[in-house]
């Protein structure tokens, strides 16, 4: 029996169909679709579109599809979020066939196998989410006003920031100013990339995308790229704190995982989160399998509740797939 997870953000979409042994027939990553910018029709597109790559590249058709569970973005947090996203997966799949719910959820079921905890999601936002012993529920941030401190965006917003700074000599110049101005092409006056900072890198998905650079700045030994991703850790340890009061979690008690594109930077951002995570007493942990994997356990569990989620091992080496990125 086949089973579709979906996790869906802001930058990506990423949809692996599995069976309750853990053997992986296909993947297939799309961009980003959340629903409150896409709305339903949106929502429709974006699950035939990767509906239709996993059972072309599996080889079946999609009423072989026992269930299919869906994370995504801005779930739940509009009115009428939930009823048409619901609604866009079952007029693709069936009625009957698809669970839904926030990202935030695949998240932590990914990191923690369903079990009591505080997961950290950043990539083009952020939002911490947490679940304890009596599966109550809580989340921080992920307001998506401006750019949700501690996201790829915010770090991406710090670095731009902390070259207007430098070069217009509010701060300090570093290592940072110079491979700032290469990377960009800066050979004249800075001021004269004004238009081009505003247009084109500020703009978009530029943001959330300068995070990889900046990672490129600090493993460079620059102090102003790890200052911002200390400032970083900080402003997601903030949402954790809030999280565990909330929940009444307390230091020894639960562990803390993490999920989304600024954890690719590694020691980075990991090192100043695990201090972090030392002071307050708390075990700061890597997460089992990712949100996608997550949204696929959710899929099994929502036809097969008795399934147990700690005896899940995916199997990709036993199988053909493959991933058709955008």
């Amino acid at each position: 029996m086949y089973y579709l997870g979906v996790d869906s953000g802001g930058t990506k979409a990423a949809f692996v169909l599995g069976d309750e042994e853990g053997r992986i027939y296909a993947r297939y990553r799309g961009l980003g679709c959340a629903v409150l910018g896409a709305g339903k029709e949106g929502v429709r597109k974006k699950m035939e579109e990767g509906v239709s790559a996993v059972c072309r590249t599996a080889g079946i058709g999609r009423e072989e599809i026992a269930c299919m569970a869906l994370g995504i973005s801005g779930y739940g947090e509009g009115e009428g979020t939930e009823r048409e996203t619901l609604e866009a997966c079952e007029e693709v799949l069936g009625e009957g066939r698809a669970v839904c719910f926030c990202d935030t959820y695949a998240g932590w079921a990914g990191s923690f196998l369903f079990e009591p905890g505080i997961n950290i999601i950043s990539g083009t936002g952020a939002v911490v989410y947490g679940v304890n012993g009596a599966g109550r529920e809580a989340r921080s941030n992920g307001w998506g006003a401006g750019c949700d401190e501690g996201s790829c965006t915010w770090h991406g917003h710090k670095l731009v920031e902390a070259f207007t700074k430098q070069a217009d000599g509010r701060t300090e110049r570093t290592k940072l100013y110079g491979m700032f101005r290469e990377r960009f092409g800066i050979d004249g006056e800075d001021a004269h990339f004004v238009l081009t900072l505003n247009r084109e890198v500020v703009k978009g998905r530029g943001l959330p995308e300068l995070q990889r650079f900046l990672k490129e700045i600090c493993e460079a030994g620059d102090p102003a790229a790890r200052r911002i991703y200390e400032e970083g850790a900080r402003e997601l340890w903030q949402g954790v704190r809030a999280v565990a009061e909330k929940l009444g979690m307390k230091p020894g008690e639960y562990g803390v995982s993490y999920s989304g594109g600024l954890f690719l930077s590694g020691p980075c951002i990991l090192e100043p989160l695990g201090r972090l995570a030392k002071a307050d007493g708390v075990r700061l942990v890597p997460p089992k399998l990712g949100p996608d994997m997550g949204a696929l356990m959710a899929a099994i569990r929502h036809r097969n509740p008795g399934f147990d989620p700690k005896s899940f091992v995916p199997k990709e080496e036993e199988v053909s797939c493959r991933d058709d990125n955008a």
